[in-house]
């Protein structure tokens, strides 16, 4: 089977499941809340749309692990992972199709989360640029690359519980890190890099401060280098894995 036609089929079956209609409602329902919210909040402008894109980095990790262990267990379920094990002599085109399906739909729910607060907030109060919101929504879509890899990986190899158990681990680093605690440590932890991106980008685009931060060049090129080689490691041993049954 050609890639186009996994990519076809991988598509379609997206109609049997709740996947599709996670990375949009889900999104779309938290827009709705934050934004009926925020009307009669009398919260700083500023700090609300801070406050919103931090609520988005701290629930990715959490979604990534949901949505990805959903994944698993439907493929595991529809015969130990023979429709994932048995496709290619190359098994890693099957597992790949199934990635590049799962970064569209959450760059599609990235995108609604963030260019539709824009268009919201912009109706009641002056906000940042549309630049600055286009700028945010590359961040959150690039640093959940490896998130969505990594938890393939555990969702796979270990279980949904495990998955889903270490999104909410890393949603807890996430609000720790945007904090003093992560100061000389974010770089290191793949999952707290969207919040200090965000909020460095919102500043300086809102109070035109340069955050004189010395690990982000660092965090730059440690999310660049380990998004690839996180991607790159989990074709790799899939490459090689014969399912987690016949581990076992």
């Amino acid at each position: 089977m050609k890639f186009k036609n996994l990519l076809i089929t991988d598509i379609i079956k997206l109609k049997s499941t709740p996947v599709l209609w996670l990375h949009v409602l889900v999104p779309a329902l938290g827009l709705m809340v934050f934004l009926s919210y925020y009307a009669v909040s009398p919260m700083d402008v500023f700090m609300k749309q801070k406050t919103y894109i931090t609520v988005i980095c701290v629930a990715f990790p959490i979604l990534s692990g949901v949505i990805t262990a959903m994944f698993a267990e439907a493929e595991d379920q529809a015969g130990n992972y023979r429709n994932l094990l048995n496709v290619y002599p190359f098994k890693w085109p099957a597992l790949m199709s199934k990635y590049l399906v799962l970064i569209v739909l959450g760059g599609l729910s990235t995108l609604i989360a963030v260019i539709g607060f824009y268009l919201g907030m912009s109706q009641m109060t002056e906000t940042l640029t549309i630049g600055t919101y286009f700028a945010l929504n590359g961040i959150l879509f690039g640093c959940s690359l490896f998130l969505y890899a990594f938890h393939l990986f555990l969702s796979l190899r270990f279980s949904k519980s495990v998955s889903v158990g270490i999104g909410i681990f890393e949603a807890l680093i996430v609000a720790l890190f945007r904090t003093g605690m992560g100061d000389g440590r974010w770089a290191y932890f793949p999952c707290a890099w969207s919040i200090r991106f965000t909020w460095t980008t919102m500043t300086q685009s809102g109070k035109g401060v340069m955050i004189q931060d010395p690990m982000m060049p660092l965090g730059i090129v440690l999310s660049i280098v380990v998004t690839i080689l996180g991607v790159g490691l989990l074709m790799v041993w899939f490459s090689s894995w014969e399912g987690r049954k016949s581990e076992e």
